[in-house]
C-alpha cells in the first residue's frame, strides 16, 4: 500500500512528500530504568504482560502514519503517548513530534497488535536533524489530554529521558530502520500522574529551548458507533 505523508520543514516552507515505507515504534526506552519499570507497572494494571527485553522495537504498517486532526477508534479504551520521531527521506534525517495512539484493550493480548490497531499521529512540521543533533537531548516533550471537558498536563520530560537516536544505532542496522522513507518513533515518557487517561482530545509538542521554537499538533478522538453482530 502506498501512503504519502506531506511534511513541511519549519522556517523554510520546504515540502517533503514522504512515501512511508515502515514505521518502527520503540518501547520501554527510558534511560532511567526505574521509570521504565513504573511505566511497565502502569500497563500491567491493564493486564499488559511485561516484555522479555527492553527496549523493544515494533515494525508497523505504513498506512498508520497520518497528520490528521481526527482519529477514529473502535471503543473508548484508547490513549495517545507523546514521542519524538525521526524521518529518513531524500538521504537526510528530520525530527518531529508524534503521538503513538494505542488500543489499551487489545494491548492486554499483544502490544504490537495494539499498536497496529490505531494510527501514529505526526505533526505536519519537521526540523532538519543537523539543526538539533548537538542538543537533541534538551528538546522538551509535552502532552496534554482533555477528557469530559477537563484539560490536564499528561506528560512532560526532555528527550534525554529516553534513549536518543544514536543509542539505537545497532538495532537500527540490525533490522534496517535507517533507510529512506522509514520513520522511527521513540517510545514514550511516563505520565505525570502515573495513570493512563482515555482522552477525547490530545495535544503534543516538542520544544527546542536552544533555538526557541516549537512544533505542536493536536487531534480529536472519535469513538465509532457500535456495530451489529
Amino acid at each position: 500500500m502506498k501512503n504519502v505523508v506531506e511534511f513541511t520543514v519549519q522556517g523554510t516552507g520546504q515540502k517533503l512528500q514522504v512515501p512511508v515505507n515502515i514505521i518502527f515504534n520503540g518501547g520501554y526506552a527510558g534511560t532511567n530504568q526505574h521509570l521504565v519499570r513504573e511505566h511497565i507497572e502502569e500497563l500491567a494494571k491493564l493486564g499488559v504482560p511485561a516484555p522479555t527485553t527492553t527496549p523493544t522495537l515494533y515494525p508497523l504498517s505504513n498506512y498508520l502514519a497520518t497528520t490528521s486532526d481526527t482519529l477514529q477508534v473502535q471503543h473508548g479504551e484508547t490513549s495517545g503517548e507523546v514521542e519524538y520521531a525521526v524521518i529518513w527521506h531524500g538521504g537526510k534525517k528530520y525530527v518531529t513530534v508524534a503521538c503513538d495512539h494505542t488500543d489499551r484493550n487489545l494491548e492486554s493480548f499483544s502490544v504490537p497488535k495494539s499498536k497496529q490497531a490505531c494510527p501514529d499521529v505526526f505533526a505536519p512540521e519537521v526540523w532538519a536533524w543537523d539543526d538539533v543533533k548537538d542538543h537533541f537531548g534538551e528538546l522538551q516533550l509535552k502532552c496534554w489530554v482533555t477528557k469530559n471537558g477537563k484539560r490536564e498536563l499528561y506528560q512532560d520530560a526532555p528527550c534525554k529521558a529516553m534513549l536518543l537516536p544514536d543509542a539505537w544505532a545497532e538495532k537500527f542496522e540490525k533490522i534496517g530502520v535507517n533507510k529512506d522513507n522509514n520513520i522511527f518513533i521513540s517510545g514514550t515518557i511516563n505520565t505525570v500522574n502515573n495513570t493512563l487517561v482515555f482522552g477525547d482530545f490530545f495535544e503534543v509538542e516538542i520544544h527546542d529551548p536552544v533555538l526557541n521554537r516549537t512544533i505542536s499538533h493536536s487531534y480529536t478522538v472519535q469513538v465509532l458507533p457500535k456495530g451489529i453482530e
